[in-house]
């Protein structure tokens, strides 16, 4: 890993109004990125996570806004760069694997005509070359027939064909920073497989750096070298992933991973964090798990606890690690016995 973050967002803030107030939907986060490594961002569904890194890419709706922090991209901090040259920065240098292909994808457009789009805009080279390049791009991530799927429609694809000419549209002019955004939501596990597949492999041949922002932990498991943890907008762990599912430091972290189901057929209920992630209009007071955490104490409720170091770039933000880790140590000595 080198030593220098090709990305580094420090305390970012993205806000958004709306008619019932201010909603705080990412809340001093900071993280870095390497180039060519793999770094995983995981949380339930409202934590933040899509928020990050569509901040990152200046892509917030209209009601959003940045409402605080730095977003170094190489050093360059793209919250001061003009709209015009951030176009540039787009598909250039930084790329996004949307959530959902079927919305992102233009329904009226083929998906060639969209890759070659992308291609004109970034690059100085005619129709016939970005066309070219674009049939490549398609064979590049699996699509078979290359040729005859590029004047097909987005709805004349299946879902897997769908994520991969995605992937191709966003690797078409070859990025330093590629984001993904649950890449293989709404897949059947095989073609979700073959996703992360692709994408690790591309990462190899591009030698690109990947953010793969997601809720399953078994995808992070298998892609990313560093995960951050969000919950409720804030940063709750980060560590590297070995360490994190050997020792994970957050009562949020431990929920998320005794939830995973189990091939133990002796486990019949599968656990669930109880509640749900709160309402970003009323974030609780103090720790913002508090309200779903079996350890809350009154001092979760009166203080916020910091992200702490833990040793070996590992950052924990609860008062009780103490307590958890005798937990941890309960529990899977339960298990062998």
């Amino acid at each position: 890993m080198n030593e220098k973050p090709i990305l580094q967002v420090k305390d970012l803030r993205t806000y958004f109004h709306s008619e019932d107030g201010m909603i705080k939907a990412v809340d001093g986060v900071s993280f870095e990125v390497f180039a060519g490594e793999t770094l995983g961002i995981v949380g339930e569904s409202g934590c933040g996570k899509s928020v990050t890194s569509l901040s990152v890419m200046r892509l917030l709706d209209k009601n959003g806004k940045v409402a605080g922090g730095q977003i170094l991209f190489e050093d360059k901090d793209i919250l001061k760069v003009p709209e015009n040259k951030m176009m540039k920065i787009r598909g250039d240098d930084m790329a996004m694997i949307f959530q959902e292909p079927m919305t992102a994808l233009n329904p009226v457009y083929t998906v060639g005509f969209q890759i070659v789009e992308a291609i004109l805009l970034h690059q100085k080279v005619g129709q016939k070359e970005a066309r070219r390049q674009a049939i490549d791009m398609l064979r590049k991530v699996g699509i078979p027939e290359p040729e005859k799927r590029v004047d097909q429609y987005p709805h004349e694809l299946s879902g897997g064909m769908r994520q991969r000419a995605m992937i191709a549209m966003a690797l078409c002019c070859n990025p330093k920073l590629l984001f993904a955004d649950e890449p293989t939501t709404a897949l059947d596990v095989t073609i979700q497989a073959q996703i992360i597949e692709l994408i690790l492999k591309l990462q190899e041949d591009f030698g690109m750096a990947v953010v793969i922002i997601t809720h399953d932990l078994g995808v992070i498991a298998e892609t990313a070298q560093r995960v951050v943890v969000m919950y409720a907008g804030k940063v709750v762990e980060h560590a590297d992933v070995r360490t994190l599912f050997k020792s994970p430091r957050h009562p949020y972290t431990w929920g998320l991973m005794n939830a995973i189901p189990s091939i133990d057929v002796s486990k019949e209920v599968l656990y669930n964090i109880p509640g749900i992630v709160p309402d970003p209009l009323s974030f609780p007071e103090g720790c913002r798990f508090r309200t779903r955490c079996p350890l809350a104490t009154d001092q979760c409720a009166e203080e916020e606890p910091p992200l702490e170091e833990l040793g070996d770039s590992h950052q924990s933000a609860c008062w009780h690690i103490d307590k958890l880790v005798e937990e941890i140590r309960v529990s899977r000595a339960g298990e062998s016995a």
